[in-house]
C-alpha cells in the first residue's frame, strides 16, 4: 500500500526474526539522523519510539505543494548534503514510500559495515497502517510513547532516551511536529496527563506487532 497524501499512518518495523537493530547509542542516533535526512520534506513527524529490536512512527505525508514550499524554503538555507533531493536545481516530488525504503536500505549498509555482518536487517516491507480518526490518532501518540513499558524495557516510559515524548515537552530543536501534537492532546499539561492515564484500549487493528 502505497503512502498517499495528506495522509497519517501508524508505520512499524522491526528486525528480521526480532533481531536487534540498535546496539547502542551511536545506532539510535544515527537512525535519527537519516530519518531527518530521508524524511524530513516527505513526512510530518508526530511520535516516534526506537527499541532494540523494532521501531513505531506517526506520520502524515506531506502535499506535493507543502514538499515544495518547505524545499524551496530551505534549498536557499541550508547545504544541498543536509537533506536528501536539496540540491537538486528543481523541485521534485518526494514518494514518502520511497523515501522510507531509502531510510531503512541506507540503516542496513551501516548497520552490515559496522558489523561486519552481511544481508538483510529487517522483517520483509515495513507495515503501516492509515489512521482516519483523531481520537486514535491522539491515543497512538500515547501508546508509541508507552511502548518501552509494553515491552519491559524501563519501567517508566517518560525516562527513555529514544523516543520523542521529552522532545515534545522540550524546547529543543526536533524533527516531531511539536505544536500540532500539544494541539491534538489539547496543551501540555493535558498532553502529560493523556499519557499517564492512557490504557491500552485501541483496537487490534491498531496494533501492528505479532
Amino acid at each position: 500500500m502505497k503512502l498517499e497524501e495528506n495522509c497519517y499512518y501508524h508505520i512499524y518495523h522491526r528486525g528480521i526474526v526480532k533481531k536487534n537493530v540498535f546496539l547502542g547509542e551511536r545506532d539510535y542516533k544515527h537512525f535519527l539522523n537519516r530519518y531527518r535526512y530521508y524524511l524530513l520534506l516527505a513526512v510530518d513527524t508526530y511520535a516516534f519510539c526506537l527499541l532494540k529490536n523494532h521501531i513505531h512512527l506517526l506520520i502524515r505525508v506531506r502535499s506535493t505543494d507543502e514538499q515544495k514550499s518547505i524545499f524551496e524554503k530551505l534549498n536557499i538555507k541550508m547545504a544541498s548534503d543536509s537533506l536528501h533531493g536539496l540540491g537538486y536545481k528543481q523541485f521534485k516530488v518526494y514518494s514518502a514510500s520511497t523515501q522510507f525504503g531509502h531510510l531503512f536500505n541506507s540503516y542496513t549498509k551501516y548497520f552490515n559495515k559496522r558489523e561486519e555482518r552481511s544481508g538483510v536487517l529487517f522483517d520483509g516491507r515495513f507495515k503501516r497502517i492509515k489512521v482516519n480518526n483523531e481520537e486514535y490518532l491522539a491515543q497512538l501518540i500515547c501508546y508509541i510513547h508507552r511502548n518501552p513499558i509494553h515491552h519491559g524495557f524501563t519501567s517508566n516510559f517518560t525516562t527513555y532516551d529514544y523516543s520523542s515524548y521529552n522532545e515534545i515537552l522540550s524546547n529543543q530543536r526536533t524533527l516531531i511536529s511539536r505544536n500540532k501534537v500539544l494541539d491534538f492532546l489539547g496543551g501540555r499539561e493535558n498532553f502529560i496527563d493523556a499519557h499517564e492515564e492512557f490504557k491500552e484500549n485501541l483496537e487490534n487493528k491498531y496494533f501492528l506487532e505479532e
